[in-house]
C-alpha cells in the first residue's frame, strides 16, 4: 500500500520488492546504488551524529582483542554462515514478508 505527503512523495513496499530490483544487478549498479543510497541518509546521520543522544563508545584493545579472539573460535569450531546460507534465507524472510504484505492488501 502506497502513502503520500503533501512534500515528497514516499511509497512503501516489502523488502523482498527492493531485493527483486537489486539481486540482478551487475557489481557497478549496486557499488552506484550503495553510494547513492549513503548519500541519501548521509545529512540524517549528520543530524544524529550531532545529537546528544548519539553517542558512541570507543572500543578498548583488550575488548577488540576479546572479539577477535571469539570470532576466531567461532570459526575453528563451525560456528560460521556461508553466503549461500544467508542470501538464502534471506530470500525465505523476504517471501514471507511478501506474502504478508499481499494478505494485509486483501
Amino acid at each position: 500500500m502506497a502513502t503520500t505527503t503533501s512534500r515528497k512523495q514516499h511509497t512503501n513496499h516489502p523488502i523482498s520488492h527492493y531485493w527483486g530490483l537489486v539481486k540482478d544487478m551487475d557489481d557497478s549498479q549496486k557499488l552506484q546504488l550503495i553510494t547513492m543510497l549513503a548519500q541519501s541518509v548521509k545529512p540524517a546521520v549528520d543530524k544524529k551524529q550531532d545529537s546528544e543522544e548519539y553517542s558512541l563508545k570507543p572500543y578498548t584493545m583488550e575488548e577488540i582483542n576479546a572479539r577477535i579472539d571469539q570470532s576466531e573460535r567461532d570459526i575453528a569450531e563451525g560456528r560460521v554462515y556461508e553466503f549461500d546460507e544467508v542470501m538464502h534465507e534471506l530470500e525465505k524472510e523476504f517471501a514471507q514478508e511478501e506474502e504478508l504484505e499481499m494478505v494485509k492488501a486483501v
